[in-house]
């Protein structure tokens, strides 16, 4: 028989390489070090990728990264953001990978508004547990200036780390160890990793929506305009019981139906009223 906390931590082990970091043009040495200890620390697994030139590692890195000194051996250098998140696509397999921005900043007409990490990264790693996606990705801009518009316009969700109003700015070591450690959480979060949980009533209605968005084309293939996940982040504050859904779904199929087929899809009782008039 099968020892179930160790297919429970095979399990997690294999989740955590499909979590991957990216930094774009980090400028503290020091932070490089920290942040590939706090990798090994929280057992993150996945690419490490730098947005620079490999210089920016040093002595001050190593002596920082402690005992995970090989982590920094792993780095992966890329000229842009866009082009390390196009690697961690791998557009040759089609993986599907969901990025978060990391930022301090409150939203604004440009810069949507940001989700907490801790509800972020767990419906990220659900997302990871239910295929829904290949590669998490966590991606961090510079000490000093942060993420600008035109990086977070390449990421998924915008997110940002809790903190007192007053003074926002987190060290960017301490902000990769937050999200490092709200996935690790994530990952470690009850016995229902081992086998995946069936989605609750609710959970099923928010995809049937999806879809229905998917097919009258309010989601565009690829989702260029982000549609997906801020229909996720509206439809999440749905209650958790809904009077008679069943109803609900059977409007969203006879839309889908009717989209499809260009025309109104009347089927079962309501075609014989129907007749009847006729």
């Amino acid at each position: 028989m099968k020892n179930p906390y160790r297919v429970f931590h095979r399990t997690c082990s294999q989740l955590a390489k499909q979590i991957s970091i990216v930094l774009v043009h980090p400028e503290q040495p020091g932070n490089i070090g920290s942040i590939a200890r706090a990798l090994s620390n929280m057992g993150i697994d996945g690419h490490f990728c730098v947005i620079g030139q490999s210089d920016i590692i040093t002595e001050e890195s190593y002596k920082f990264a402690k005992h995970a000194k090989d982590r920094l051996t792993e780095i992966q250098f890329f000229e842009t953001l866009k082009d390390s998140l196009s690697f961690l696509r791998d557009e040759n397999t089609a993986h599907k990978i969901l990025s978060f921005a990391a930022t301090a900043r409150i939203g604004s007409a440009n810069r949507p508004h940001p989700t907490r990490v801790r509800e972020a990264v767990q419906r990220g790693v659900t997302k990871l547990q239910s295929q829904e996606i290949d590669n998490l990705v966590f991606v961090f801009g510079p000490e000093s200036s942060g993420l600008t518009n035109e990086d977070i316009a390449l990421c998924d969700w915008v997110v940002t780390i809790p903190s007192l109003q007053q003074y926002r700015s987190l060290n960017l070591a301490q902000s990769v160890l937050i999200f490092c450690y709200e996935a690790n959480m994530a990952l470690l979060d009850g016995w229902e990793a081992m086998e995946r949980p069936k989605p609750s009533s609710k959970e099923k209605l928010v995809e049937h929506m999806l879809q229905v968005a998917e097919t009258v084309g309010f989601i565009l293939p690829g989702d260029p305009f982000k549609m997906r996940p801020k229909l996720e982040e509206i439809f999440s504050q749905l209650p958790s019981h809904i009077k008679d859904i069943k109803t609900l779904h059977g409007l969203l199929d006879q839309v889908r139906r009717s989209v499809i087929k260009g025309a109104p899809d009347v089927k079962g009782r309501y075609r014989k009223v129907l007749e009847k008039e006729d």
